[in-house]
């Protein structure tokens, strides 16, 4: 197949709509939440007060809704509650449009409106929370980094576009026009969401409503460290919800124009941030996440320069750009830390964390300038600011030296730490047992897909059965569904290069990662076959069965061919490598070719 006649795979056709669903969502909820503090804040001639309690009225319920709805994102189809709450949210606003529109009391639209935007933001943490978990179990763990990079270069991009337009159009039209876009986005995402590929549900874990599980078992000390370093982080670069509105009013004299320039500006330092974030991550553990929370200390000192219009764009701009990268770096971390079955929850404590510093940022605010003239009670917060992301980068990399820089450990006092010690047994024990090593593959929407596979056992022969484990989060593990084609090719003994190719993380995906090692597509089923081999079997998945952080995946054997070339046998893996018998091994006629029959 021609490279410019593949086409994309389910995992790609799927995180495409949830992004391009996210864009339109967050278009709508920027350009109506903006439109409507900055609203507030301009007719109430720049009251403070009136500004932190619009920002406090909207992230109080984020904090209730991060505890309370975000774990339920673990027990849900995660694709129909994404849908079902874009529903919701335009129903509640279409209520509000007909208040508004109505022509009811300015108090009662003024309450309504303020009602609205703190329904909405409760809601927020579980839209977010389920996201997050349908990512998890879509895609594998290496590609999580860089999912999250792309979620929050959508954000802060529709960010841009929504706080910009905004205030100007205020100028032009009125609040039900903002309450009216907010609708179609909410339609036009819940739509683009439809094309999303269900998602599996992860080992233990339950997608019927009920619980999975007895208990909530406790975060891993690592995730526990890396969130009070969020929440200090927070604390301090929350002040950014009060700076742009502040400045521009009370320090730039300019309104409306000079808030666009500082959003903008803000905006793309966190696109900018966010792009960054993806590069360092897989690279470098925990470090860029550490060294961008310094930045971000040096960059809220420098944002005291209020008076000077290019520093304080520049500031603000550098810190959101270096927050972008903290972010992105540990949530990823965090997440890597816990079980795929309850990724809606993390999501919840790593939100929870994030807008409780934001919180406490903000009754600061209220607290410092209320004190004495705005001049110097705003240089005290951002130096206060300053001290808190300083806070947040120690407590960051202590926990880098406790528990590692790039790999996650648990913690060795909980039952995490017990479950890991478990698992490094059962590791130890499986290097002393010798396995064959075969290339496992599917096709999926056109696009071939291949990966070294060692646990391949022969299951039945009557009826003829095989099967294979594949890792929750693997690529291939979520193309394979019942069904799906299924191909394997034993590999023979100089097949070495070839067993560690299909095992590196970092290979292409679709018809690129086979350049070097030829195939063909099964006759059966048209799952790719490498060309050189010591046999080859083609399937039809007939289940798929979670089991622990993998699944067993039976699949009915439809066709078997041993290789009638000579060779020194098949690939062996032991002890962690690889090795040869040293003499032909090649299958013996009869035995699975009943198949073929």
């Amino acid at each position: 197949m021609p490279p410019t006649e593949r086409r994309e795979t389910t995992e790609h056709r799927s995180l495409r709509a949830l992004l391009s669903a996210y864009a339109v969502s967050q278009f709508g909820n920027w350009l109506f939440r903006t439109g409507v503090v900055y609203y507030a804040y301009n007719q109430n001639h720049g009251s403070n007060a009136l500004l932190t309690t619009a920002i406090v009225l909207v992230y109080l319920p984020i904090l209730f809704g991060s505890r309370l709805l975000a774990p339920l994102a673990d027990r849900q189809d995660t694709r129909r509650t994404l849908i079902g709450l874009d529903v919701l949210r335009a129903s509640v606003l279409v209520v509000l449009l007909a208040a508004v529109g109505g022509g009811a009391g300015g108090g009662f639209t003024s309450a309504a409106t303020i009602g609205v935007m703190a329904f909405l933001s409760l809601l927020t943490p579980f839209f977010t929370a389920s996201q997050t978990a349908y990512l998890r179990r879509v895609l594998p763990t290496e590609r999580i980094p860089s999912a999250l990079a792309a979620v929050s270069k959508v954000d802060w991009s529709t960010f841009i576009l929504g706080t910009a337009a905004a205030p100007l159009m205020l100028q032009v039209s009125n609040l039900p026009v903002l309450i009216t876009l907010d609708i179609a986005s909410f339609v036009v995402s819940g739509l683009l969401l439809v094309r999303l590929a269900p998602a599996p549900a992860p080992a233990g874990g339950r997608t019927d409503g009920a619980a999975g599980g007895a208990g909530k078992p406790r975060l891993t000390g690592s995730s526990r460290w890396l969130l009070a370093s969020v929440f200090a982080l927070n604390a301090g670069a929350g002040v950014i919800n009060v700076y742009p509105n502040v400045v521009a009013r009370d320090f730039l004299g300019g309104g409306a124009t000079w808030l666009s320039v500082i959003n903008l500006a803000n905006g793309a330092g966190a696109v900018i941030g966010a792009t960054l974030a993806a590069r360092l991550r897989g690279r470098r553990g925990l470090r860029p996440g550490v060294l961008a929370a310094l930045t971000v200390a040096v960059s809220l000192a420098c944002m005291t320069l209020v008076t000077t219009a290019w520093v304080a764009v520049l500031a603000s701009s550098t810190m959101l750009l270096a927050g972008q990268v903290f972010a992105v770096v540990f949530q990823a971390r965090i997440l890597e830390n816990e079980p795929v079955a309850v990724a809606g929850r993390v999501s919840g404590h790593f939100t929870l964390g994030t807008f409780a510093g934001v919180t406490v940022s903000i009754l600061l605010f209220m607290g410092i300038t209320s004190a004495g003239s705005l001049r110097g009670s705003f240089t005290v917060l951002l130096l206060a600011a300053a001290l808190s992301a300083l806070v947040s980068a120690g407590v960051g990399h202590a926990a880098a030296r406790r528990y590692g820089e790039a790999a996650p450990e648990a913690d060795p006092q909980g039952p995490d730490g017990e479950a890991e010690s478990a698992a490094l047994l059962v590791r130890q024990a499986g290097r002393s047992f010798a396995t064959g090593v075969t290339v496992a593959s599917t096709v999926a929407s056109g696009v071939p897909h291949a990966t070294t596979v060692n646990s391949f056992v022969t299951v039945s022969l009557d009826p003829p059965l095989v099967m294979i484990c594949v890792a929750h989060g693997s690529h291939l593990g979520g193309l394979i569904t019942e069904g799906s084609p299924l191909g394997v090719t034993v590999l023979a003994a100089d097949q070495r290069e070839t067993a560690v190719h299909f095992a590196r993380a970092e290979r292409p995906v679709g018809e690129a990662q086979f350049a070097g090692h030829a195939w063909r597509p099964g006759q059966e089923t048209g799952a790719p076959l490498l060309s050189e081999g010591a046999a080859w079997l083609e399937g039809r998945v007939q289940s798929v069965v979670p089991a622990g952080d993998h699944a067993i995946v039976l699949a009915r054997v439809l066709a078997f061919t041993p290789s009638d070339e000579p060779g020194e046998g098949p690939l062996v893996f032991y002890g962690g490598g690889f090795h040869s018998l040293g003499h032909d091994a090649s299958a013996a006629p009869g035995g699975l070719q009943k198949a073929e029959q």
